[in-house]
């Protein structure tokens, strides 16, 4: 790693480089980000600043706005040999919430592994339309079915801010519903919510029949093709299994639509994460797979085709 690896090869008496003729410079904090920021534009790393604070806060143990008040502080070798492994592991593209080992949702933070997706900013319009649906509702129990939960996120987000909700969470992943669970114990919500291990592409069990007042679900729907152009934080670190299910991308929807009309409650509501270009193929779907429920396509912030909602009215 160029001077940085250089300066981690010399001993303590030799904790600063000569700069002109006689000033000598410390490995301080301010000159640490300045240079993991050039390292990690050249790695082609997003948000380089942003990352090069939250892994040096991680290694000092440290907040962001303590870092900014202590620019000027030197670094240990100890402390600097702790950040040079995250940097490391950032510059291979290892995605920053698995070095870290959370990720932020919905105000809300959850422990993330590699056995699942790491939650994302664009899945929290999920949420926020999950809610605003119950909370239209009469108050009473409301039962919740996530399907490839995953970390859980999405349905622990759900019942943090719905406190009349129960809710079950189905993935395929064993790893991945230990992880689910871990969270929901975090944030006291073991009590209100129970887990399945299940592949949604085999037939479902009793346990699963409902019916479900709210259905949530991010199944995998990146196609084959679209898999291999992601980036390597995506492709190489998170689970193939839960981005891709097949070369279209459709294969999930196909297997889980027709279980929905079923599983509904009357005035129920089914709301699902799609692909943006697949706006126009999954209301097709929908009615070939789902006949008595109301279809109809949802955009994100950004505009672009986020949610497919099936309602049962």
């Amino acid at each position: 790693m160029g001077e940085f690896s250089s300066w981690l090869s010399k001993k303590s008496t030799r904790l600063w480089l000569l700069k002109g003729i006689s000033e000598r410079v410390l490995w301080t904090i301010q000159k640490i980000l300045d240079w993991s920021v050039d390292y990690f534009q050249k790695k082609g790393v997003d948000a380089p600043r942003l990352n090069a604070e939250l892994l040096l806060g991680r290694a000092l143990e440290l907040s962001r706005v303590q870092l900014y008040v202590q620019f000027d502080r030197p670094l240990s070798e100890a402390e600097l040999a702790a950040y040079k492994k995250l940097v490391q592991r950032r510059g291979n593209r290892e995605p920053l919430a698995f070095i870290l080992g959370e990720k932020e949702f919905f105000s809300m933070t959850f422990w993330v592994e590699p056995c699942t997706l790491i939650p994302r900013p664009e899945t929290e319009e999920l949420v926020e339309r999950g809610l605003e649906f119950l909370r239209t509702r009469n108050p009473g129990p409301t039962r919740v079915l996530d399907l490839a939960t995953g970390s859980g996120c999405l349905l622990l987000a759900i019942l943090k801010n719905f406190a009349e909700a129960q809710g079950i969470g189905v993935d395929l992943s064993a790893a991945a519903l230990a992880l689910a669970r871990r969270n929901a114990e975090r944030h006291q919500l073991g009590e209100r919510c129970s887990w399945i291990e299940q592949d949604l592409f085999q037939t479902w069990p009793e346990s699963l029949s409902g019916p479900f007042d709210l259905i949530t679900a991010n199944l995998p729907y990146v196609s084959a093709a679209e898999w291999e152009a992601l980036a390597p934080e995506i492709r190489d670190h998170e689970p193939k299994a839960a981005l891709t299910p097949g070369p279209s991308g459709l294969e999930a929807f196909a297997a889980v639509l027709p279980q929905l009309p079923s599983r509904l409650q009357e005035g129920g509501l089914a709301l699902l994460e799609i692909g943006a270009d697949q706006a126009a193929q999954l209301p097709a779907l929908a009615a070939q797979y789902c006949p008595g429920l109301q279809a109809a396509v949802h955009q994100d912030s950004a505009k672009r085709p986020r949610i497919l909602s099936l309602s049962k009215f």
